[in-house]
């Protein structure tokens, strides 16, 4: 069994106990937040038993949610010596699935990867969920209504950036309240994924509207899978410039042959995506946003245009752990770095020297 612990601006599926959230906003507004947990059990992690916080906000001394899960996962954390991996899902998503994709990339991290011969990580994933319900694949013979759906999670998920930023205020709240003895001291990182990046980027906005450039550095890492984000974003203000003020390191993930963003980019009428092409200008990146091309090793043991490799290459895996871990990112083994790029290029050997 995998506890995950998760908030969510879904629309849950009743009002009291419910135990399910929908592909549409909360009745209450877009940035409204429900928190919880989850056990996600079975072979194909399809057993899931969902408990949503207590709350009362016309309680003398409101009961928040958001207390409630921010105290247990952090004394969790503290009692197990566990970092935490903030997951932000893509697109065509029910809440459900997103909490199997949350459990199954905890089992994958901290299990034993016959690639990285480090010390299994361990770690809890906290689940961010939005309303996703689009779809990208360009093989139905009804391609208006896919197109129709992806553009409605476009739109959704920039709209969700509001409700993660506020989940993100929250926590900063929650740790600044936290006196020093009690504070945790393991690590947080997020992962992105597909068009969570483009939640990413309209919550980073929200977060720098509400506080200015006073932006915590929150995250130790950031790992960008497949992002269906714009291959400028690093070089605008008003989209990810400032994301490298929020974490330590940023890792981009890219597949050059990645299907479902060759087709946002040519169908959908997107510019050039970062999670397929990389940063656009890769020589003018910030110090700590390390780019890293995935697509040889995803030819060779994927289908070249896999989209959620992040799930399915023990390859890319084992680089993630080692990301996790906090290792150098010009030393981490089964790399080749491309000066001329400015990019790391993935090796199919995860065990030799990184080369230069």
């Amino acid at each position: 069994m995998t506890l995950i612990y998760f908030a969510t601006n879904r629309k849950p599926n009743r009002q009291n106990n419910p135990d399910d959230f929908g592909s549409e906003f909360s009745a209450d507004g877009l940035a409204n937040l429900r928190f919880g947990k989850a056990e996600v059990s079975g072979r194909n992690f399809d057993q899931i038993v969902v408990e949503v916080a207590r709350e009362n906000l016309d309680a003398r001394r409101p009961v928040l949610g958001s207390d409630e899960i921010f105290a247990e996962a952090q004394e969790r954390a503290q009692i197990e010596g566990l970092d935490t991996v903030v997951l932000i899902h893509g697109f065509n998503t029910s809440f459900k699935g997103a909490l199997q994709s949350a459990a199954k990339l905890e089992k994958l991290l901290t299990d034993r990867n016959p690639m990285d011969t480090g010390e299994p990580l361990k770690l809890m994933v906290v689940l961010f969920s939005w309303p996703s319900d689009g779809s990208l694949l360009i093989s139905s013979s009804d391609q208006a209504k896919k197109t129709i759906a992806y553009k409605n999670d476009r739109v959704d998920a920039a709209a969700s950036g509001v409700a993660f930023a506020r989940a993100f205020l929250k926590l900063t709240d929650f740790i600044v309240d936290t006196p020093d003895g009690d504070r945790c001291q393991e690590k947080i990182h997020l992962v992105a994924h597909s068009m969570g990046n483009y939640v990413l980027r309209h919550a980073l906005q929200e977060i720098r509207r509400q506080i200015a450039a006073q932006v915590p550095r929150m995250f130790n890492q950031i790992l960008m899978m497949a992002a269906d984000e714009d291959d400028d974003a690093f070089g605008l203000d008003y989209k990810l410039q400032l994301l490298p003020h929020l974490t330590r390191r940023t890792s981009v993930y890219f597949n050059r042959g990645d299907l479902a963003l060759w087709a946002s980019d040519t169908l959908k009428g997107n510019p050039a995506r970062l999670g397929s092409d990389g940063p656009l200008h890769p020589r003018d990146l910030p110090r700590n946003v390390y780019p890293i091309d995935c697509t040889d090793v995803i030819a060779k043991t994927l289908r070249s245009s896999e989209h959620e490799y992040y799930l399915m290459s023990q390859r890319i895996l084992a680089d993630m752990r080692r990301v996790l871990r906090g290792e150098i990112p010009d030393e981490i083994a089964g790399r080749k770095y491309i000066p001329e790029t400015n990019r790391y290029r993935l090796l199919l050997d995860a065990g030799v020297p990184q080369q230069r």
